[in-house]
């Protein structure tokens, strides 16, 4: 049910949520109109300039988050398997990156939020000002909550991008309008029951499931929404900066990727082999994974051979079944996508290694083989367009110089690794990325902060403490003593 100021509502229409699994039917949300995008957003702007939220103490916004993670929490088994059967996430990722690490973040979210500080002072002139003997002038600065904000999440990591966006942004104080993708709804469903249970005021949190793109919409250029935090494709990102500039409007935007994943030819193989590369977790739905494989050229072809082998050991099993490593992709738009890119590079003349095929383990659902292209070139679509599927691109580079140039061509900065023995030389490379996020022989850990990227990749940055950022105004106080 839609949650709108306050109160638990089924709406007028039904969206379905079908399985990308089985292509079935496996749960129904209401279907947000316009309509109810007005009353969603009247109420947030009421709560935010008349209600109690934005005026609390840190310390009373904290004690109703830790409720709500808590009732977050008690569903934490029934959000695990909405990750599944909704999202396509196989068993180990629906427990840990989709549902664990969002609830984690939520209860750390409360807790950050009774410590937040939302003044600094400074003294600036501590002499005596002329005709007051013994007085200061001091500058304050405080963070003040920014307003409302329009939440617009993405249909890979539903829950997880609510999460990372509603708890900060509800911690300095904001109120919140948000829309979940209408594919992958069913977790914001529990979320507004939780909200309700937790005792959040009415308007503060307000979630429209099932809405399309005519509620984001509204949400970037209503007046009345001071700031949008999006999560979603690039194409798309431009179209809310765009409709958000009407009104001079605040945005964070994390939108796409096309990461590079470097290895030196004195890279120690064990290890990076360790990391997974061919495994192209929750089937390469993520704006970080790390899709362009670039390796020196003394070793590209043992490379080649061996992602490749590792990629056609990955178990193509059952939802439930805890040893299946790929899962199909999110929905049936996206199925099509993927296959229309690998049709794409075979044309562009990239060698398929294996893969490019719907799944040969699985009669029904949207499920595309771990696919590998090699003797890729840069300028090729498939290795500079986000394809959002598990579709891994092999680069050969010559040298650390070749390796940077073809990193850097590229429309996106949001994530990378270097894996290379000679640590000076890892670092080296990764100092010249204009990249949001690096590894240094070894995966980055994005979820610890900051999160995002530079050139097409967004604007700001989520994650850990430094979420808050996003959500709060600076406001100076000059102040004679």
């Amino acid at each position: 049910m839609h949650l709108i100021d306050g109160e638990l509502s089924a709406g007028t229409g039904t969206f379905e949520i079908i399985s990308p699994w089985t292509e079935q039917t496996v749960a129904e949300t209401p279907c947000a109109t316009l309509d109810e995008a007005e009353r969603a957003v009247a109420a947030a702007r009421r709560a935010f300039d008349e209600g109690p939220w934005p005026r609390m103490k840190p310390a009373e916004r904290a004690e109703i988050l830790r409720r709500f993670a808590d009732r977050l929490q008690v569903r934490r088994d029934e959000l695990v398997g909405i990750a599944i059967h909704q999202a396509g996430a196989v068993r180990s990722l629906a427990q840990g990156l989709q549902t664990d690490a969002p609830l984690k973040a939520a209860f750390e979210y409360a807790d950050t939020a009774a410590t937040f500080e939302e003044v600094e002072s400074h003294v600036v002139d501590g002499q005596p000002m002329s005709g007051a003997v013994g007085r200061r002038k001091l500058r304050l600065v405080q963070r003040v909550p920014a307003g409302v904000i329009g939440a617009i999440t993405p249909f890979n990591y539903p829950f997880r991008t609510s999460v990372q966006k509603v708890f900060p942004a509800l911690a300095v104080g904001c109120t919140v309008v948000l829309k979940p993708h209408p594919t992958t709804s069913w977790d914001s469903a529990l979320m507004a029951q939780a909200a309700q249970e937790a005792g959040l005021p009415a308007g503060v949190l307000n979630i429209l499931l099932g809405a399309g793109a005519d509620v984001g919409e509204l949400l970037a250029r209503d007046a009345r929404v001071d700031k949008v935090s999006f999560t979603g494709s690039t194409s798309v990102g431009r179209r809310v900066m765009e409709l958000a500039s009407a009104t001079v409007k605040n945005v964070v935007l994390e939108l796409g990727g096309k990461s590079a994943n470097i290895v030196c030819a004195d890279a120690d193989l064990d290890k990076f082999f360790a990391s997974e590369p061919g495994n192209l977790r929750h089937a390469g739905q993520g704006c970080g994974q790390l899709t362009r494989l670039l390796v020196e050229r003394s070793i590209y072809r043992e490379v080649v051979a061996r992602v490749a082998e590792q990629m056609q050991r990955i178990p193509l099993g059952a939802p439930e079944d805890p040893a299946t490593g790929l899962g199909p992709v999110a929905n049936s738009s996206q199925y099509k996508r993927v296959l229309e890119y690998i049709e794409i590079g075979r044309q562009e003349g990239a060698t398929l290694v294996c893969g490019g095929q719907p799944s040969q383990a699985h009669d029904v659902g949207f499920h595309i083989q771990p696919t590998l292209f090699s003797d890729v070139d840069n300028s090729m679509r498939i290795a500079r367009e986000e394809i959002f599927g598990p579709v891994l691109v092999v680069i050969p580079f010559d040298d650390e110089a070749d390796a940077v140039r073809i990193t850097e061509d590229s429309d996106y900065g949001i994530n990378a690794s270097v894996w290379s023995r000679d640590t000076e030389k890892a670092w080296r490379v990764a100092a010249r990325i204009r990249t949001g996020s690096v590894g240094i022989n070894c995966l980055a850990n994005v979820t610890a902060g900051p999160h995002g990227g530079f050139k097409q990749t967004g604007i700001g940055r989520e994650w850990g403490k430094y979420s808050l950022d996003e959500y709060v105004e600076l406001r100076a106080y000059e102040v004679h003593e």
